[in-house]
């Protein structure tokens, strides 16, 4: 997988990331710019495992995934998601545990 190629949604987070990256950085609020570096590092770790390992993701499963990252790390933390709202946590779990089930079922139809 490449970084072309990519769904649309997955390109705006990229984008609100950067941006929000250089309007932090240049109004010093230094905190909030790290939380929006290390959240698009994560977003682009899944990128940089698949073609290292020569993984296939799929485009929407990729989106999932930057997504969890996106409204965990930066929605959660930054603008304290968890805080304001009190189902935020059990969306993010519920999201993760399907997730993690899709991946388990596909490894265990991989196998068989």
């Amino acid at each position: 997988m490449k970084f072309a190629g990519q769904s649309y949604v997955v390109y705006l987070i990229w984008s609100v990331l950067a941006f929000e990256l250089a309007l932090s950085l240049l109004n010093g609020h230094y905190s909030l710019g790290f939380i929006a570096l290390i959240t698009l590092l994560l977003s682009l770790a899944p990128v940089l495992f698949a073609d290292h390992f020569q993984i296939r993701l799929p485009v929407h499963f990729f989106a999932g995934i930057v997504l969890f990252i996106f409204g965990t790390v930066y929605l959660g933390e930054a603008f304290d998601f968890y805080e304001k709202y009190w189902w935020w946590d059990v969306v993010l779990h519920g999201g993760s545990a399907m997730g993690f089930g899709l991946i388990g079922f596909i490894f265990v139809f991989i196998l068989f």
